[in-house]
């Protein structure tokens, strides 16, 4: 069996001197016989003022940036994506 859990991380940052923190998993699709990634992180981000925000985000071919889904309701700052952009960067995933 294929585990997936060692792609699972958490980064911290700091926001008003408050460290916060956000987990990135990548998604699988567990109904087949071996795990499928599906290419798509789900970010669970303890935001400064709206609280625990999950949402998913997805790459851009055409820019190679991480993007939140285009049906997820969370309102993430430009700021916290591009600081999303730099973890999974620095994961190597």
């Amino acid at each position: 069996m294929i585990t997936y859990a060692e792609r699972i991380f958490t980064r911290e940052y700091e926001h008003d001197d408050k460290k916060l923190y956000a987990t990135f998993h990548p998604e699988v699709i567990v109904e087949r016989d071996e795990y499928a990634a599906t290419g798509r992180y789900l970010v669970v981000l303890l935001h400064p003022d709206k609280g625990l925000q999950p949402f998913f985000l997805n790459k851009d071919d055409n820019s190679g940036q991480w993007q939140i889904n285009e049906n997820d309701p969370a309102i993430v700052e430009d700021s916290l994506l591009s600081w999303c952009n730099k973890q999974i960067s620095l994961s190597g995933y």
